[in-house]
């Protein structure tokens, strides 16, 4: 049996989440301001089970992310609220924002979203 670590959620960004997407696309690479306009019609259609605040996003009514291959629209790292260190990078597939990836850099497992204000694009 294939495990998986994602669950299925469906909502809006909550208002931090929109900020973060927002800062990541304005601070992110030069592809990324492409996809400004994206951002207010996203929606969570999965979050990641490990306890990392990770998520799958979709555009408009879809029930899953785009998928294949990857494009990296912005990197970033700096700490969590709680002094986590992390690494952010939001991915585009097929034109689309697809996800949120936040990586612990010291195998935390359980942390919050980063704020804009304790990252730096690398």
């Amino acid at each position: 049996m294939k495990e998986t670590y994602t669950k299925p959620e469906c909502r809006e960004l909550s208002p931090a989440e929109r900020r973060l997407f927002e800062w990541l696309i304005a601070n992110g690479n030069a592809e990324a301001s492409g996809y400004d306009s994206q951002v207010s019609q996203l929606k969570v259609v999965a979050r990641c089970t490990c306890g990392c605040p990770s998520l799958d996003v979709a555009l408009g009514k879809r029930k899953s992310r785009t998928v294949g291959a990857s494009t990296i629209l912005a990197d970033a790292v700096g700490q969590t609220p709680e002094g986590v260190p992390v690494e952010v990078i939001l991915h585009a597939s097929a034109g689309e924002i697809s996800g949120l990836e936040v990586v612990s850099q010291d195998a935390t497992r359980v942390f919050s979203m980063p704020q804009p204000e304790m990252l730096q694009i690398v």
